[in-house]
């Protein structure tokens, strides 16, 4: 089991106690999403971070918890971020986690936010709800 395998276990009790009845799964347009969608909007965020010049100093950058690989917010932002908050507070063993306020600290690399979004959408892959 690798080490991102063993957060996403650990991250599940979070979830659980914090989703009790699944309303993660939820877009911001109020319809069900799927895991598969989080996967897509966390996958394109990670390729997004990848692209951009993560030196520029811009608090809206594109690729934050909240972008797609065109820069769209999607019906998915509020999973992608309540999941980092998720992984962070497992991580960290801190008591709350804003993923704006991660995703905005100076020392953040792209390669930081890429091995975040690529277990946002582990995660996602993991435990979302199927399509159907």
């Amino acid at each position: 089991m690798t080490t991102t395998e063993t957060l996403i276990d650990r991250a599940r009790d979070l979830y659980e106690r914090r989703f009790p009845d699944g309303n993660l799964w939820w877009g911001t347009d109020g319809q069900p999403i799927t895991g598969a969608q989080v996967v897509a909007h966390a996958e394109a965020a990670a390729e997004r971070a990848a692209t951009i010049d993560w030196k520029v100093p811009d608090s809206f950058r594109a690729g934050g918890p909240g972008e797609v690989a065109d820069g769209r917010v999607h019906t998915t932002y509020y999973a992608v971020g309540a999941i980092i908050e998720m992984l962070i507070r497992t991580a960290t063993g801190a008591p709350y986690a804003d993923a704006w306020a991660w995703y905005l600290q100076p020392g953040l690399t792209a390669d930081t936010a890429r091995a975040m979004y690529t277990d946002v959408a582990a995660f996602a892959r993991r435990y979302g709800p199927e399509a159907g």
